[in-house]
């Protein structure tokens, strides 16, 4: 067979709301393809977790293809190689993909296989995702073209039973085929365009009622949140199905004149997701802002790395019971909600003066929502680098006060501070030698003393930022930085990472 066209997923490991999949469909002579490209997962932002819901993603894929008389073929290698194997065999005609907005990995794949296209005659259509822009300049007017494409009629799945296998194809492979460490996690969520489904209807019938209370508390926030966020990256539901379901379900709402709190919590959470889109715009635009500052006159701060406080903060162990329990729930859910993901990088960046691409790196590997559009560009914003942010610290001691007032996720989660009288339980340095033995917990043995004293170490910070923002060479940078990204919406920084 000559002239083949190939679909290949990427992440957008869905059936419906595809429009690439839809105008594949077709085509005659048409494979679907999905790759392991070691480029991408052998990079130290992909981890188990990631591997894990994609794994879960491909199961049904491959069932819902097998179903209806079809194939999904999975390969195993670089991208492409992979591409030039299938040429030389069949004679690629077209690739159909939707455009992805990835790390600098990606970016780069994608560069090589346009100019091998480009040199052996490929025609290769790439579909917006998400209302994300290709060769967008400034965002002057974004927000009109991503509000006309969000109106669009949601697509329906098409008729995917004329895709072909391949040779050399492989089924679902495993984390040990793959060389991907195993992490042990408490695993919530499985992947898939159904779960997506699911988790998207229990929210806006269920769950979502007090979204604007519980977002906060990192607590009510594992079922107030509505956790599509993970649907979201690896493209099990598009942000266009999101949006037209909590639309329908508003305007029910209203009609039945229900007003108990619904309304502005699924209002807050649908302004979230043009904010989502609006960050990831930033990296499509910018490629380079997963490792350089957006404004340079940033440059001359965390030049030296300290090797102790990275590893007290990536083990929890900092000494401050809110930072240390959110990054123990993290790592072992694999999920936390936004203002604990502020606080453990602010923390990190401020009180620590650690470096952000070296902690992004490290933090991608537990979100399993990781979007490195979001990611790297909140962690710019948390680390006062964009310029054209506020700088914001996030005090752990007042985020533990106002969002764990009775202590419950902290002694779940930082256990050795269990018996720990709730007066002393944000500072138990400060316990009496006698009061820690008779509680159990010697401090600096059982839990350790603060690292860092945070009054000192957030001033410094400030200090150093707001003399950095006032020179002539920060503002001017700035100012370019917002024209090229800044919202062209007078709103307040809404969202970090997730929602």
């Amino acid at each position: 067979m000559k002239n083949l066209t190939l679909f290949w997923f990427r992440r957008d490991l869905r059936l419906t709301d595809n429009i690439a999949l839809v105008k594949a469909s077709q085509i005659e002579n048409i494979a679907a393809i999905y790759i392991y490209d070691p480029e991408i997962i052998q990079k130290k932002d992909f981890s188990y977790l990631h591997f894990d819901f994609i794994d879960d993603s491909l199961k049904e894929l491959v069932k819902d293809f097998k179903s209806r008389g079809s194939v999904l073929n999975i390969f195993h290698n670089y991208s492409i190689d992979v591409l030039k194997s299938i040429n030389n065999q069949f004679s690629i005609k077209k690739i159909i993909t939707h455009s992805e907005t990835g790390n600098w990995a990606i970016y780069n794949r994608d560069k090589k296989i346009l100019d091998y296209c480009n040199k052996n005659g490929i025609e290769w259509e790439n579909f917006q995702s998400n209302g994300v822009i290709t060769n967008l300049k400034d965002r002057n007017g974004w927000a009109k073209k991503w509000n006309e494409g969000m109106k669009k009629d949601i697509l329906n799945i098409p008729n995917i039973s004329k895709f072909i296998g391949l040779e050399n194809a492989k089924g679902r492979l495993n984390n040990n085929t793959l060389k991907i460490r195993k992490i042990n996690y408490q695993k919530l969520y499985k992947g898939g365009e159904s779960e997506a489904i699911k988790s998207l209807n229990s929210f806006l019938e269920d769950r979502g009622h007090y979204y604007s209370k519980g977002i906060s508390s990192p607590l009510s926030s594992f079922s107030s949140c509505s956790r599509l966020s993970s649907y979201i990256t690896h493209g099990n539901i598009s942000i266009k199905q999101i949006l037209q379901a909590t639309s329908n379900r508003q305007k029910s709402l209203r009609e039945n004149k229900i007003r108990t709190g619904w309304l502005k919590s699924l209002s807050s959470f649908s302004s979230r997701l043009r904010w989502h889109c609006h960050f990831i715009q930033k990296l499509k635009m910018q490629p380079n802002l997963e490792f350089t500052n957006m404004v340079s006159a940033y440059d001359t701060v965390r030049t030296s790395f300290n090797k102790d406080s990275f590893e007290k903060w990536s083990t929890g162990t900092t000494g401050f019971p809110m930072v240390d329990a959110c990054m123990r729930s993290l790592k072992l859910n694999g999920w936390i909600n936004f203002r604990m993901r502020a606080m453990l990088v602010s923390f990190a960046s401020y009180n620590l003066m650690l470096d952000w691409r070296i902690t992004s790196k490290y933090l991608s590997n537990y979100f399993i929502d990781y979007e490195p559009g979001i990611h790297y560009n909140q962690f710019q914003m948390q680390s006062g680098v964009t310029g054209i942010n506020a700088i914001r610290i996030y005090n752990p001691v007042k985020q533990q006060i106002d969002h764990d007032p009775d202590s419950t996720f902290v002694k779940k989660w930082v256990p050795e501070l269990k018996n720990i009288p709730l007066e002393y339980i944000q500072h138990p340095h400060l316990l009496s030698g006698i009061m820690q033995k008779k509680v159990g917990c010697i401090i600096g043995k059982a839990y350790p003393e603060p690292i860092v004293d945070l009054k000192v170490s957030t001033l410094k910070a400030k200090k150093i930022f707001y003399e950095i923002r006032s020179t002539e060479k920060a503002k001017n940078q700035s100012k370019k930085a917002y024209i090229k990204h800044g919202s062209r919406k007078n709103n307040k920084n809404i969202n970090l990472f997730s929602n």
